[in-house]
């Protein structure tokens, strides 16, 4: 029982730990301490030439503290001061989060790099702050200097892996739901096949009742200007102004409708239908049109079935989409 908890335990630790909002902090924060030891070990700045063979052990120490200290930092940033670096959010949360963690950093690593300077060089460690009865900061402001020029270089090279990164991950989840499109474009083709190749297809539709469609009515804001049509057979709308194109498929054939109606108008009428999202503030999408997931600089964009148009996924709506549209293929 207990071997079956412990692995258990275990488990969530690691999928705890595989999260990117986990891992980032922590890979950080070795790669900063890596940084540290090779800048302080090669160039032996701020004095560091002049402390003999014992520099190279003070240099180790550094960069434990600088790991340590930024893998705590990192952690209390994300859950505590709610500064997750989330490849969920859009990049430039991600670029001002991470210079956010800096900033949180930079007073507490200069803190205990203070105490452990005061440890390993003085007769007692609290000597660099308190001596002949009176308060010292001196050591503290020089100690923020040297972590603030260091962290200086840090966040140029953090700042190219987030956008990296950011865009990996991206990348990796359009690769997911294309796989996944592909899989459902796949057995759609061998149900159809199938229902094709049945004898008995004909008799069959005659003898049962198929459910009702719903209908989606749209209803233009000049006389005799309306559209119903049934709301799985909708691909997408986009607003012109006062204006809504509306692309829809009658009879295997996309065709479209202009109406003068309001985007706002036409998501009132929506109603249930959990296909039809809003995936930029001038489109509204059918998912089940979708046919492949495009990831470019300026964001995602969707091609649909029956049409050449690249439909815009804007920032904003980037994680809603996303999610409905796994729900949506997990369901099929």
């Amino acid at each position: 029982m207990k071997n079956e908890e412990t692995k258990s335990l275990d488990r969530k630790l690691i999928q705890w730990f595989r999260e990117p909002k986990n891992l980032r902090p922590v890979r950080e924060s070795v790669i900063g301490a890596l940084f540290v030891f090779l800048l302080l070990g090669l160039t032996l700045p701020f004095n560091l030439e002049d402390m003999g063979e014992g520099r190279y052990v003070y240099i180790v120490g550094m960069s434990i503290i600088t790991m340590v200290v930024s893998i705590v930092n990192g952690l209390f940033a994300t859950y505590a001061l709610r500064l997750p670096l989330d490849p969920k959010l859009p990049l430039r949360k991600v670029h001002l989060n991470s210079f956010l963690h800096y900033l949180v950093c930079i007073p507490f690593l200069a803190f205990w790099l203070t105490v452990y300077g005061g440890y390993y060089f003085c007769e007692y460690s609290l000597e660099p702050w308190w001596h002949g009865g009176v308060i010292h900061l001196d050591y503290y402001r020089q100690f923020l200097y040297y972590v603030s020029s260091v962290c200086l270089f840090l966040y140029i090279g953090t700042f190219v892996r987030n956008r990296n990164w950011y865009l990996r991950y991206q990348l990796d989840e359009v690769r997911a739901i294309n796989d996944l499109l592909e899989q459902r474009q796949i057995e759609l083709a061998e149900k159809e096949e199938i229902r094709q190749n049945a004898d008995d297809v004909e008799a069959s539709d005659e003898k049962e009742e198929k459910p009702a469609e719903p209908i989606l009515r749209l209803v233009g804001n000049v006389s005799n200007s309306t559209i119903e049509i049934p709301a799985s057979s909708m691909i997408y709308i986009e607003s012109m102004a006062n204006y809504a194109d509306i692309w829809y498929l009658d009879n295997d054939e996309p065709r479209h409708k202009m109406l003068r109606i309001t985007l706002k108008q036409i998501k009132e009428n929506i109603g249930d239908h959990t296909f039809l999202v809003q995936c930029h503030r001038a489109f509204i999408v059918n998912l089940n049109f979708v046919v492949a997931m495009l990831s470019r600089n300026s964001g995602y964009q969707l091609q649909l079935f029956g049409t050449d148009k690249l439909v815009p996924v804007s920032r904003n709506n980037a994680a809603a989409v996303k999610s409905q549209f796994m729900s949506l293929l997990s369901h099929c």
